[in-house]
């Protein structure tokens, strides 16, 4: 979608105003004309029984088969996971893993609700506590990853939907560390969790330079 196929009028009847396009980043924008759920939470009307309310909620673009796109609300709910979600029966350590990690960790076949099958990542979106499909055509795994080339084996690990651990990654001030990584299916990108700060090579080496150094005076 483009942003001239926004249905506007339907924002600013939910309480956003049309100026929230201008503030949102270039990939935040992509995914959102893409029929993703936006990033941030916005602040829309609601209406529960007879009281109006304003409430939290990230929203997304649904085209529908005539063409005519409308909004959809994602609001903040319970965090809970069902016994069953588009034909998957979770199995307790699969819901330990979601209200835990927020992420399954392994790839399902889901059945949308026109009925057809495909591979899906699934995990909890931190900031509404939905349960969020992504199918995993929509993550590529890169070869490297902050400085590091990743193994074969970390790749698939990877693109299975399981945790790898990675060492002397690059951050910044260019310093290394290592983190546990994996597929976020909610915010659609490799999560990094479990940060550890490494040593420094260079820090050692002075170390070093200076016990030699006090070695030699001594002498």
């Amino acid at each position: 979608m483009k942003v001239d196929d926004i249905p506007f009028d339907k924002l600013e009847k939910a309480g956003i105003d049309r100026s929230f396009v201008d503030r949102m980043e270039k990939r935040e924008l992509t995914d959102f004309l893409n029929g993703f759920r936006s990033e941030k939470l916005y602040t829309i009307n609601a209406r529960i029984g007879d009281e109006d309310y304003k409430i939290p909620a990230k929203i997304r673009l649904q085209q529908g088969a005539d063409g005519n796109v409308d909004i959809k609300a994602h609001p903040i709910q319970r965090l809970y996971v069902p016994d069953e979600y588009l034909g998957h029966k979770f199995t307790k350590e699969e819901k330990g893993a979601l209200l835990n990690d927020k992420n399954l960790g392994k790839i399902v076949e889901l059945t949308s609700r026109n009925g057809q099958k495909d591979t899906y990542y699934l995990g909890i979106d931190n900031k509404t506590n939905e349960l969020v499909a992504l199918k995993t055509k929509y993550i590529q795994i890169s070869d490297k990853i902050k400085g590091v080339t990743l193994t074969s084996e970390q790749k698939d690990k990877l693109a299975a939907g399981h945790k790898v651990t990675v060492d002397g990654m690059m951050g910044k001030n260019d310093k290394k560390f290592g983190a546990t990584l994996q597929v976020d299916a909610a915010n659609r990108n490799i999560s990094f969790r479990d940060f550890k700060q490494e040593k420094q090579e260079k820090s050692e080496d002075m170390k070093t330079e200076k016990k030699q150094g006090a070695k030699q005076k001594v002498s």
